[in-house]
């Protein structure tokens, strides 16, 4: 169970860090980039973070790495919907496509930390 002060410090780094995130979304040129700076990546820092602070260096590292492993799934993921879009409509591609993620995503898991 998490102490106070993980609860604590988990709070507070990810509330900064999205607010932090969300005004340079605002300022970003053009908007549609601002979606980069989104919540993922303030709650990533906020793990990593926490992580440094009450795990240790080489829990952090581990968990960037499966970051890291979860992205380039979800690349493969956004690059298999378009690809497929046209030929099987868009539900039917999210599916197709988060099945492939999800496999991928479990063996490059293993790959890499097994």
């Amino acid at each position: 169970m998490a102490s106070v002060w993980e609860l604590l410090v988990k709070t507070l780094a990810g509330g900064l860090l999205v607010v932090a995130f969300a005004l340079v979304g605002e300022v970003v040129q053009p908007k549609r980039f601002a979606g980069l700076f989104g919540a993922a990546p303030a709650v990533a820092l906020a793990g990593l973070t926490v992580a440094v602070i009450f795990k240790g260096r080489q829990s952090a590292q581990r968990e960037a790495i499966g970051m890291i492993v979860g992205a380039g799934a979800m690349i493969v993921y956004c690059f298999g919907v378009v690809v497929s879009i046209r030929r099987l409509g868009a539900l039917r591609a999210s599916l197709v496509a988060l099945v492939v993620w999800a496999f991928l995503a479990a063996g490059l898991y293993v790959a890499v930390f097994e």
